[in-house]
């Protein structure tokens, strides 16, 4: 049995669909733990504990004493290491022996200009950059989301490209909705835009400050719907207050698919106002979820999500919002994007992270 231990501060929906897809791919043949320090995947999205044989909390105050005894009991043939932030693949580093650790970058703290956490202190944005080289530069192998990550990490630091692999973030077919829901606009005929995931209004010009964007969407006349990962009253009361905002709060991801099928586009588009760096080399779970609801993707330009987009003709890239100018294109780019809502999926991925786990012996 291939025995997996993920490590995380807050296990998040990356590590969920690589863990569906390994049980996919192996069934009773793996053996998945995590080790986690705030909220199981169940008790932070509603689902997901059941791909994993347990959840083991690890102590905030010592996590090296804590991932030491996980590791003896369990005796995983390899740590994957999920960041960010990335100490606690210091804490692996520090307190395992023989067993190797893989960091996973989802997400370059040092490419920042905004805290990853409202609480972080200053003294703790400084450890960034000392955790992100040592998680690096001393992990037996890494995985990055994309090939921007890749490329930046590779240009800041001395690793070994002889051992990463790049692994997005696809979608786990059994969560594609198999029937598509009836579209808002055929009844009023208007053009209808949603917006599913992380919402901020905390700190000003935060890459997930979107109060801006949808404004101007809804200045357009044409209607945005926000379904928050988490709930944010400023937006609710920015619905309120204008005609074309919507705001819809949180589902859980499975019923969320099915409801992503009533409207016309997604909106992947960030606020780069501070942290245009770290966007550019983005390619956001979002992107693929509404191309399994077969809505066309639309963003503002990210270097990455924008090569994504025009590579595989899923959606539009728009400046000054200029989406009229689009329309004529538009049928063609929806048919294209239902041809396609099955091609960027975990299964037909996950067994590349098999064989890369199978470079250190599992």
């Amino acid at each position: 049995m291939k025995r997996i231990l993920f490590i995380e501060p807050q296990p998040c929906i990356r590590a969920l669909k690589l863990a569906y897809g390994l049980k996919w791919l192996w069934g009773k043949e793996i053996s998945l733990v995590f080790g986690y320090q705030d909220k199981t995947l169940t008790e932070f999205y509603g689902y997901g504990d059941e791909f994993f044989d347990e959840f083991v909390l690890l102590s905030k105050d010592n996590p090296e004493k804590s991932i030491s005894e996980l590791v003896k009991n369990y005796k995983p043939d390899i740590i994957h290491s999920h960041n960010a932030p990335d100490f606690l693949t210091l804490a692996a580093l520090n307190s395992v022996e023989d067993t190797p650790i893989i960091h996973d970058t989802h997400d370059a703290l040092t490419m920042r200009k905004t805290r990853y956490s409202l609480t972080d202190s200053e003294e703790r944005v400084n450890q960034y950059a000392v955790e992100e080289r040592i998680a690096n530069e001393k992990s037996n192998g890494r995985i990055y989301i994309t090939k921007g990550v890749q490329d930046y990490i590779r240009g800041q630091y001395s690793v070994d490209s002889g051992v990463e692999i790049i692994f997005n973030n696809y979608v786990p077919k059994d969560i594609i909705p198999q029937q598509l829901e009836k579209k808002l606009s055929s009844s009023d005929g208007e053009t209808h835009i949603v917006y599913a995931g992380t919402i901020s209004s905390q700190i000003e010009g935060h890459h997930y400050d979107l109060r801006g964007i949808f404004k101007e969407i809804a200045d357009h006349h044409f209607h945005i719907h926000i379904y928050a990962a988490r709930e944010d009253e400023v937006y609710e009361r920015l619905a309120q207050e204008r005609k074309y905002i919507h705001y819809h709060g949180h589902l859980d991801q499975r019923v969320l698919m099915k409801e992503l099928t009533r409207y016309d586009y997604g909106w992947t588009g960030f606020n780069d106002a501070k942290n245009k760096t770290h966007l550019d080399v983005c390619l956001p779970n979002k992107a693929f979820e509404y191309i399994a609801c077969g809505l066309p993707v639309l963003s503002y330009s990210h270097k990455t999500l924008t090569e994504f987009i025009e590579q595989n003709k899923v959606g539009f890239i728009l400046d000054n919002f200029n989406l009229e100018d689009k329309l004529e294109e538009s049928e063609a780019v929806r048919e294209n994007v239902l041809q396609k809502r099955y091609s960027f999926t975990v299964e037909n991925n996950i067994e590349r992270l098999s064989k890369f786990y199978q470079t250190f012996s599992v």
